[in-house]
């Protein structure tokens, strides 16, 4: 609160907002002796600008902000990323914060003003230009905010987002497919809000079969064979997922949407029928055991070349 006979503390709350990326907030205002009527004053006089509830910025710095951004860009090869990212991407509800980048492992990871993230998985096509500027694409922004935001305020600015269309639901589930695993921070708040938007969304097969190989490799388990010629299937219809032909075991991902159950479900009875008959063995694994129970289902492989 205000306490009466401590001056003018404009300067100091000046210097607050300069040493955190420009922004600063009514509580931080308070704390350093300003009280909300002299705070809006401020804001009326330009001094500060509004940019969220409770949050304001001094006036001229976003360009301040890019311009640190572009520093550690250039400085350490790093991409803008997190909350910095969404501030470009003109994410409703994310006000500007600390400069925030990525860099890969191993790299240096210090830069005066800025938070630097360490990431090994942001290919090329996650990365797009704005202003000059490297930036994570939304769809990699939303997936990096899952791990910084709480569920609540992700799930608002995930919602405005779509709705402005800046964000696609199916790229950000690609997405989220190919790079999620257990353990990882974010993961399973944001699989809980990719659920609660498309019960029926499933990965495309590309991307399940990728992951399944992925975790048949970090379990240590024998790489299959891929896209194997069932000798019991028809030459049009003649390939398998995974197989291990030695074993007779073949491993399949369950890709398909629930709306094509009914009309898929036959066919898989029948494939795996044949498949039995000619004395082979079949495992299937959705996406979400692949992504939630890896454990499971690395022990189920791992049993079947046992027996």
């Amino acid at each position: 609160m205000f306490v009466p006979g401590m001056g003018n503390k404009t300067p100091e709350v000046i210097e607050h907002a300069r040493a955190n990326g420009g922004i600063i907030t009514t509580g931080e205002a308070q704390a350093l002796g300003m009280d909300r009527s002299t705070l809006a004053r401020k804001v009326d006089a330009g001094i500060f600008t509004r940019v969220g509830r409770g949050t304001f910025a001094l006036a001229g710095a976003e360009m301040a902000h890019e311009l640190d951004l572009q520093a550690a860009c250039r400085r350490l090869n790093a991409v803008v990323s997190h909350q910095s990212a969404g501030r470009l991407h003109d994410f409703d509800g994310l006000p500007w914060s600390i400069p925030t980048v990525t860099v890969p492992h191993r790299l240096t990871h210090e830069h005066p003003g800025a938070y630097v993230h360490q990431s090994t998985d942001i290919s090329d096509d996650q990365v797009v230009e704005i202003r000059g500027l490297p930036v994570t694409n939304p769809e990699r922004t939303i997936y990096d905010l899952a791990a910084v935001l709480s569920e609540r305020r992700l799930d608002w600015i995930l919602d405005r987002a779509m709705s402005a269309g800046s964000v696609d639901l199916d790229r950000l589930a690609e997405l989220f497919t190919s790079l999620a695993r257990r353990g990882k921070p974010g993961t399973a708040r944001l699989r809980r809000l990719l659920e609660t938007r498309d019960k029926e969304w499933v990965p495309p097969d590309s991307a399940l079969e990728n992951r399944l190989l992925r975790l048949i490799e970090e379990a240590e388990l024998p790489m299959p064979t891929r896209q194997f010629h069932a000798p019991w299937l028809g030459p049009t219809n003649g390939r398998v997922d995974f197989a291990y032909p030695e074993q007779r075991l073949v491993i399949e991902g369950d890709s398909r949407r629930w709306h094509l159950l009914m009309k898929s479900f036959d066919v898989d009875r029948q494939r795996d029928n044949q498949a039995q008959l000619a004395g082979w063995r079949i495992l299937r694994f959705t996406w979400d055991d692949i992504i939630a129970r890896p454990e499971m289902v690395a022990d189920a492989i791992r049993s079947a070349l046992r027996a």
